[in-house]
């Protein structure tokens, strides 16, 4: 049994055709084929689809690759990734309606994880998802699980809601925020209040977690040396602080705005004011950096 040998498609032509990456959300290692399948696989899919014990083929030796720098990879849509007009997406519209987000043409519903589907683009093409659980996984260990990542997405190259290459020039402000939640639910609350997102001054996007890799803060510095204001809207918790610290740092923000409460997240509070009220309530939380004073 071969680590370098793909056993799905068979190689094709390349013999070695298998490259084994760490896993950017600390979990098992991936997979991509560069034979036939011309695809990325998580462990679990890989061996499934292999017809191979998981345990099993986990006891062979792994030549785990460091994925290319600054580099994404472009992806096939999944077959269960669906539009959440699919009659089959009715969990998902009823959990987003829990969350008082309104539904939109940017999530969908992945069938088989059973959770709502934020996919993240560049330059128009899809190189990636992740996948919040409608209800958490718990692993066979008792750990707990929120949201999983589709093989192969490179969080620290990309921000969800954003394709990394355009910003509409009405854009004079740039929202970030860590969990795609806290992000759509600050832009809906935001379009609503300017009339739409083409009149929108704030342009939300989500770094998909508190780890703020050298790229998005590089990418974040370069939009504000352009003339945009960049305000860290991460969480209040510990977590949440040093990624301000970390982009305060790195010199790649102007403003900053933080909920006050290490217990609630932007969305929490949005459910409970008008996206009126909310919006209102979020713009004057923006505070300037001290150090541009």
């Amino acid at each position: 049994m071969s680590t370098k040998h793909c056993l799905i498609c068979k190689g094709g032509k390349k013999n070695e055709c298998l490259h084994w990456h760490e896993s950017e959300d600390g979990g098992l290692p991936w997979v991509w084929c560069q034979g036939v399948c011309q695809r990325a696989y998580s462990m679990y899919e890989y061996t499934a689809l292999a017809g191979l014990s998981l345990g099993e083929y986990l006891t062979q030796k792994f030549e785990i690759r460091e994925a290319p720098p600054n580099e994404v990879q472009k992806m096939l849509w999944p077959s269960n990734f669906i539009p959440l007009f699919d009659q089959r997406a009715k969990p998902a519209i009823e959990y987003l309606k829990s969350r008082g987000i309104d539904l939109d043409d940017g999530m969908y519903y992945d069938t088989f994880r059973k959770g709502i589907v934020f996919p993240y683009y560049y330059d128009q093409s899809f190189v990636g998802a992740q996948i919040r659980f409608i209800e958490t996984w718990k692993d066979k260990d008792g750990t707990e699980r929120k949201i999983d990542t589709l093989p192969g997405t490179r969080l620290g190259l990309v921000f969800y809601g954003w394709n990394s290459v355009f910003i509409h020039p009405n854009v004079k402000g740039i929202i970030i925020t860590e969990g795609a939640f806290n992000c759509v639910a600050i832009s809906q609350a935001l379009n609503h209040v300017y009339g739409g997102m083409l009149k929108n001054p704030w342009k939300c996007i989500a770094a998909s977690g508190s780890g703020a890799s050298k790229h998005q803060m590089d990418t974040i510095r370069e939009l504000k040396e352009s003339g945009l204001k960049t305000i860290i809207a991460s969480d209040a918790d510990s977590a949440g602080i040093k990624m301000f610290e970390k982009y305060l740092k790195a010199e790649a923000i102007t403003h900053f705005a933080f909920t006050e409460d290490s217990e609630c997240d932007w969305n929490d509070i949005s459910r409970t004011m008008s996206k009126e009220d909310f919006a209102k309530w979020f713009l004057g939380k923006i505070k300037r950096c001290s150090i541009y004073t």
